[in-house]
């Protein structure tokens, strides 16, 4: 810059010097001498402009799941000036949106000349999420500098009023055997307590005083020698309950950044508790040692609250688990299914052994094992065999006859099996 400023007052001075001898000496070659130091000077003056950058940035889509990818335009208009404009377009570096996206085509950080016409650039590139939460795009950063260096390089950059929500990716399960019908012939509950009628049929029973005339069973009324109506009896919705522990200690992180027991065990949470809602439970949501806390309900209004809960879930350091009055009340009333969703190690089993010794009822714990997962981040064709998966069976010991613990390793197993498996311990509890 300070070099640029002196030859400039070089230039302008020298045009004066060159006159002042061609009047004094009258010779016509100083007088041509003189127009190129001005010329020179003009075109300078004349190029120092400073530009007007324009920069708009647009996207295909505000809601994602985890694995989608997302489609980024950027748009650059740029009047005036003359050098070179160097931009960079989020995810910006050491952004939270850097560590939930990655960038799979093309690039975010563009170059281009801007000679002395305008011009209007057009660039798309590919993000792919790897994580979920929201991200805010944030800005685009820019830098112009001049090409004859006259003033300081020009920095800035333009807000981008958009975010981005990126979901967890869940499994849908259109069906699922023995989760649906508990062993009970009698609702547990006071009526005042219950739903309506569903559409899981339970048996066939007597009529009594009461039931709807639609579920009178004609058929099974005809054979019946001794002449009494017999009706259909369906479960009643909020006749089952369960609530869903989420382990939110330091030990959920144990992997990478996107896999780990904690964002594996979020997906499992969403794909139960859809399977869940969809055959009447009431399902809630509690996490340990603090976190979001949700009381059972029903419907799908309860499914986007829990997704809403388990969107702002983080893992952090914990030295032990309390259980509140709140979920112990809610366990004794209502006697529901407990699952536990946790990573089991040595720094957490005997908490968590403590923590399953005070709830008085049945409970299911689901052991989300990174082993493989982190194994294939040294040998990514890693197969799955037991032996990566450490020996864990001492640590289940510790647990008591009340509590089923069933390992999982995701990167070998998909949350469909899971849900299998533990409909049929659901269904054998009931």
């Amino acid at each position: 810059m300070r070099e640029s400023i002196e030859i400039m007052i070089i230039l302008s001075v020298m045009p004066i010097f060159l006159a002042v001898i061609a009047v004094l000496t009258t010779s016509k070659l100083y007088a041509i001498a003189i127009t190129f130091p001005l010329l020179v000077v003009i075109i300078a003056l004349a190029l120092s402009e400073r530009p007007q950058i324009l920069i708009n940035l647009s996207i295909d889509r505000d809601v994602m799941y985890v694995g989608d990818e997302l489609n980024v335009k950027l748009t650059v208009n740029v009047h005036g000036g003359f050098g070179l404009l160097m931009i960079r377009a989020p995810p910006l570096p050491n952004s939270s949106m850097a560590e939930g996206f990655d960038l799979v085509r093309d690039t975010n950080v563009h170059v281009m000349f801007k000679g002395l016409r305008d011009i209007k650039r057009e660039f798309n590139y590919v993000l792919r999420a790897v994580k979920r939460g929201y991200y805010d795009l944030g800005s685009v950063e820019y830098v112009f500098y001049n090409g004859l260096g006259i003033h300081e390089p020009i920095r800035g950059s333009i807000r981008v009023d958009r975010a981005v929500q990126v979901l967890p990716r869940i499994k849908i399960v259109r069906r699922v055997t023995g989760i649906a019908k508990p062993r009970h012939g009698l609702p547990r509950y006071p009526p005042s307590r219950l739903g309506p009628y569903s559409t899981d049929f339970r048996s066939v029973r007597e009529y009594v005083v009461g039931d709807p005339y639609r579920f009178i069973n004609w058929k099974a009324t005809a054979r019946n020698p001794e002449g009494k109506f017999l009706v259909n009896d369906y479960e009643r919705e909020g006749i089952r309950n369960a609530v869903i522990i989420m382990d939110v200690g330091w030990w959920m992180r144990q992997g990478t950044v996107e896999e780990n027991p904690l964002e594996y065990g979020i997906s499992l949470v969403l794909s139960l508790s859809r399977v869940l809602l969809r055959y009447g439970y009431n399902v809630g949501l509690w996490s340990i040692p603090s976190g979001p806390r949700l009381m059972p309900s029903s419907g799908m209004e309860q499914y986007y609250r829990l997704l809403r809960a388990l969107m702002v879930i983080r893992a952090l350091p914990t030295r032990g688990y309390v259980l509140d009055g709140a979920l112990l009340r809610i366990v004794r009333e209502t006697r529901p299914v407990i699952i536990i969703v946790t990573n089991v190690t040595k720094d957490n089993a005997e908490m968590l052994s403590r923590f399953v010794r005070a709830l008085p009822t049945r409970t299911l714990i689901v052991d989300i094992v990174p082993d493989t997962v982190l194994v294939r981040t040294w040998l990514k064709d890693a197969r799955c065999v037991r032996w990566f998966i450490r020996d864990r069976t001492k640590l289940y010991t510790l647990f008591p006859r009340n509590a089923k613990v069933m390992t999982w390793d995701p990167a070998c197993e998909g949350i469909g099996l899971v849900i299998a498996k533990l409909s049929t311990y659901i269904g054998r509890w009931l």
